[in-house]
């Protein structure tokens, strides 16, 4: 007899199974601190950054997420470091996440670079809401009948502990990262005998930095993230004018092809834009394209201290 099914579990399961379940960005060349600890300080300056992304216009229930962050060098005693804290907001259909970590890195500098080594702990909070789907007709098993869900109703929620590492590598022209989250595996029971857990995902990304002319820079990236039974990249190019404005486009495998745009202003704020045309194979007429907007200010630099790798806001 086939089991209930929901609403929850359709978005779970890939949440669950694939590299799906950690919120998705197109503009990961400007979010690394939240899935990289070890980005903490690196610019050398205080920056606040924040992401908002609506995912799949034409989909009811569809992911819309929040990202803020804020970050800082520091030095204790003789050692050099950065700390920052970041938070996370991801609502999909019946399912909200939310995630606050505090980040500390230890910076160590090179001949060839910048590495920075960091951590993070914090917690995880998942809040499942809302009523299941059963469809119609014979064969399916009504909710209070079927132990994984105990109910026609979801209401759950747990606060869970939660942390990861990472390690990144920054230079005048490049730079490469690589980091682990969801280190213990945060689980939650849902009925008598379901469970949704946080499987442990990897990341990597790295960009470099291509002067074409000294008003033109092409800067192409890479990012990729698994869970270790699934993967997914995406890889993008930017062509940036005089340090100021760039544009671009992205390809996400067999997701989306993005269009990215922005600017950087004298005082420190930098704006982004992407929109996700969806080329997803059979569905994408029914979920449509997707909109973020990014926004990083950064302060704090005097200049009377010794001169950081980066004199810019952009990382690179």
């Amino acid at each position: 007899m086939r089991r209930s099914i929901m609403i929850v579990a359709f978005c779970a399961i890939s949440f669950i199974t694939n590299a799906q379940q950690e919120s998705q960005f197109s503009q990961n060349m400007y979010n690394h601190m939240t899935v990289n600890p070890a980005f903490a300080g690196i610019r050398g300056n205080w920056a606040i950054s924040g992401i908002y992304r609506n995912s799949w216009q034409k989909m009811e229930g569809a992911p819309e997420t929040y990202a803020f962050s804020v970050d800082a060098p520091v030095k204790i005693r003789n050692v050099e470091g950065g700390a920052g804290l970041t938070l996370l907001s991801d609502k999909w259909g019946m399912v909200t996440n939310l995630r606050m970590m505090v980040n500390y890195a230890y910076m160590c500098t090179l001949n060839f670079g910048v590495l920075n080594v960091g951590a993070r702990i914090g917690m995880v909070s998942t809040k499942i809401d809302g009523e299941y789907y059963i469809p119609g007709g014979e064969g399916f098993t009504s909710p209070g009948d079927d132990p994984a869900l105990n109910s026609s109703r979801a209401d759950l929620s747990k606060i869970m502990f939660d942390a990861g590492i990472g390690v990144f590598l920054s230079a005048d022209k490049y730079y490469a990262g690589i980091s682990l989250e969801h280190l213990p595996k945060p689980e939650m029971n849902i009925g008598m005998s379901g469970k949704m857990f946080w499987k442990r995902n990897l990341f990597l990304t790295g960009g470099y930095t291509f002067a074409l002319s000294p008003a033109v820079d092409v800067q192409p990236s890479g990012f990729v993230k698994t869970d270790f039974s699934d993967w997914q990249y995406s890889v993008n190019a930017h062509v940036v004018f005089k340090k100021t404005y760039w544009g671009g486009l992205a390809y996400r495998d067999k997701e989306a092809v993005a269009f990215l745009g922005g600017l950087e202003l004298k005082n420190g704020i930098l704006v982004g834009y992407s929109y996700d045309l969806n080329i997803a194979s059979g569905v994408s007429s029914h979920l449509g394209g997707s909109h973020e907007v990014s926004l990083t200010y950064c302060f704090g630099l005097k200049m009377g201290k010794k001169e950081k790798i980066y004199k810019s806001v952009r990382f690179l």
